[in-house]
Order: C-alpha cells, then structure tokens, then sequence
C-alpha cells in the first residue's frame, strides 16, 4: 500500500524539514569553522618538603629503670633527667633538578605564658641558639639532612627563675626547641621559597613533665601559568549531524515525488467515514429520499447544527449510502412535515 498524505500535512511535514536541513547546515558550518579555546593551567614545577623530629630522655643510672634511654609520649622524672636527645630533619623532593638554597637553624625558646596550647598568650620569650644558622647552595631535585642536638632542662629552668624575679609575673613557662628554616628554589623562572618547621616542647620548673612533638604534615606546591588551548571539533556531534543531515537531504525528494496526496474522492471517503463513525447513531440509511418538491428547504451550517435540529424535532439524520463516497452527493438531510434541513459534507 502506497503511503498518502493530505496536502496540508505534506506542505508542513515539508516546512519542518526545511526548516531542520537549514538549521544542521548552520550547526555543522559554525562546528567546523569555530576555532574555540578554554583556559587551562599548566602545572610547571612541584616540590614537597616533609620536616620530622624524634626525641629519647637519657636519665642516670638508677634502680627504678633497668635502662638509661626512655622512648617518647611517657612521662619522665626531673630529678632523674640527665639530658634530651632530639632528631631534627627534613626532605625536600621537586618535580625535576634546580639550584637550590637552603637555610636552618635549631634555636631553644623559654616563654612566660598563661592559658592552654590553643588559646596560650606568650608575656615574654628568649631565644637560645642550639645550632649556627647554616646555609647550604646546591642544585639537585631532592635535599634532605639531619640535626642531632642534645640539651639539658636545668640551665632552663634557671632562667625561667630569674625571669620570674625580674618581671615579677606569675606565669607558666615552657622550653621549646624548634628547627626552623626555608628552601629557596630557582625553578619554572621564579624564586620559589618554602619555608618548614618542626619543634618540642617540654614544661618547666615541674618535677614530672611530658614532652610534646609536633605532628607536621608534607608542605605541597605547586608553580602553575594558564595557557590558551584549542579545543578539538566534537567528532560525535558533527557525525551525528552529518548523518540528519543526509535523511533529510534523502527524505525531501521522497516527500515531495514518492508520497501522494490522496484524490479528492479518498478525501470525501474519508470525511464521510469520520461522519458515519461519530455520529452513526444518530443517522439513518435510506434506499430513496422522498418527494420534497413543496418542502421549505433550510440549508444548514455544520454537522453540529444538524444535530441539534435532530434533537429539537426530534427526527433522524437521513441518508443513501453510496459505494464511491459512502454518502451519496455528500448529502445529510432532515425532514420534519413540511421542512427540510439539508447539509453536505463536502
């Protein structure tokens, strides 16, 4: 069976395709003339540095211990401290070998405070050098060194007397031995500095005292610039236009010289058909029409019309089928004594 359309629908079906074939051409011209670009950052050169300390309580020889070296995070007796040996390190690693220099010095700090560790407000301090400053130039993509120092409580403890005598301040007092120092490296054409640090810290003027350590996290960074990147042609988008762009191209001239329109007696089939099937019930099939020659004839509007006469004198729809066009001459009628309401369809 060979596919028809009325003449309405091919000409909008048409319009669409038009209007669709139009629109991919704009779409797939613009995707392959466009010359887009995003902004994208480029990673130049990365470094870590990792700073570390441990820590062991040497204490004289005694009954209570069966040993002189006691580990870290315990509790330790004043009187029987000899010394504090502590480790100080760090790593550095970069993303590729560049002049480096680098500086670090271990310095002990007696602070007059008050408060707890978050909150602590610091009313004097004075800095004892454990170590020289020491600088050190090289070039390489990885660095790492250690400083051993050992240090005793009781100069400490001293001092923080005599600082109470001076400043007449009632306040808690701490050492605290600290490497600080920096990496300075010559890389991606910038001086890139990264500064580190590792401490303990020990209570004083106690006779029981714990040492804290600091928990340092890897220092991460990284030298970036941003470049302007072409972005390639999205190859799935332009495949899929391409291809709806060739059914188009091909349904078109199917549209136009393939699909017929239906003649105007499929059209009257049809329309009566539609008639028949809606309103079936309320219409009647006659062989003949009779006689109406001295009928006043009323010529009616539309179907709905008809039926509201139908129900008003409460008389059928008549009609004579017909094999072409189902209805013959397109014609409905209604005859009421001595008036005839008459409609055609077509």
């Amino acid at each position: 069976m060979k596919l028809k359309l009325h003449k309405k629908t091919k000409k909008y079906i048409l319009s669409i395709m038009i209007l669709l074939l139009l629109v991919t051409g704009i779409q797939i011209y613009s995707i392959v003339k466009s010359e887009r670009t995003i902004t994208k950052e480029k990673v130049l050169f990365e470094y870590s540095c990792q700073p570390a300390v441990d820590y062991s309580v040497v204490i004289h020889p005694n009954e209570l211990y069966s040993g002189t070296i006691l580990e870290e995070s315990t509790y330790y007796s004043k009187l029987l401290l000899d010394y504090i040996e502590a480790s100080f390190a760090f790593d550095y690693q970069g993303s590729y070998s560049a002049p480096l220099r680098i500086q670090y010095q271990v310095v002990a700090s007696v602070n007059g405070y008050q408060g707890q560790s978050d909150s602590k407000t610091i009313y004097w301090s004075k800095s004892f050098p454990l170590t020289e400053e020491k600088t050190i130039e090289t070039e390489g993509d990885s660095f790492s060194t250690e400083e051993q120092i050992t240090f005793n409580l009781s100069d400490y403890d001293s001092f923080a007397v005599r600082a109470k005598q001076i400043s007449g301040m009632k306040v808690s007092n701490e050492v605290v031995a600290e490497l600080t120092g920096k990496i300075i490296a010559q890389a991606a054409g910038k001086e890139v500095e990264i500064p580190f640090s590792s401490k303990l810290r020990a209570p004083l003027l106690e006779d029981v005292f714990k040492i804290d350590k600091s928990i340092t996290e890897p220092i991460k960074g990284t030298v970036t610039e941003t470049e302007e990147v072409a972005v390639p042609i999205d190859r799935a988008k332009l495949s899929l236009l391409a291809v709806l762009m060739l059914l188009l191209i091909v349904a078109i001239p199917v549209l136009l010289f393939i699909i017929k329109e239906p003649d105007e007696l499929t059209l009257l089939r049809k329309k009566n058909n539609g008639l028949l099937k809606n309103y079936g019930s309320r219409m009647v099939a006659m062989k003949e029409i009779p006689s109406f020659e001295s009928c006043r004839l009323y010529q009616v509007y539309s179907i709905k019309d008809m039926i509201k006469i139908a129900d008003e004198v409460q008389r059928p729809i008549i009609y004579i089928p017909d094999e072409s066009t189902l209805v013959r001459n397109n014609e409905l009628l209604i005859i009421n004594e001595n008036s005839l309401y008459r409609w055609y369809s077509a």
